[in-house]
C-alpha cells in the first residue's frame, strides 16, 4: 500500500461544518498531521482518493493528494512512520 498525503483549504464553509469530512478521511484510515494535511495507506491511486474526497467538500475548496516517499516531520499531530 501506498501512502499518501492529503493536504485541502477549506474556502466554502467554515471550518466547523466539515464534520463529514473529517469523519469520511478517519473512515478511510487517515490520519491527521497538520491541521488541513492527513496521511493514510491505500491501495487506490492519488485521483481515485482525490475523486472520492472531493464529494464531502464544497464546490470551492481545494485538494491535493500526493504519494509519499521520503519526509521529515516536527511536531506533528501524528508519527507518520506509525501510519
Amino acid at each position: 500500500m501506498a501512502l499518501y498525503l492529503v493536504t485541502y483549504d477549506l474556502i466554502g464553509k467554515s471550518f466547523d461544518q466539515y464534520e463529514t469530512l473529517i469523519a469520511e478521511l478517519e473512515g478511510l484510515g487517515a490520519r491527521r498531521v497538520l491541521l488541513f494535511q492527513w496521511v493514510l495507506r491505500s491501495d487506490n491511486t492519488a485521483a481515485e482518493i482525490r475523486d472520492h474526497i472531493r464529494r464531502f467538500m464544497h464546490p470551492n475548496d481545494q485538494i491535493l493528494v500526493t504519494a509519499m516517499g521520503q519526509w521529515a516531520s516536527w511536531k506533528a499531530f501524528t508519527d507518520i512512520n506509525q501510519i
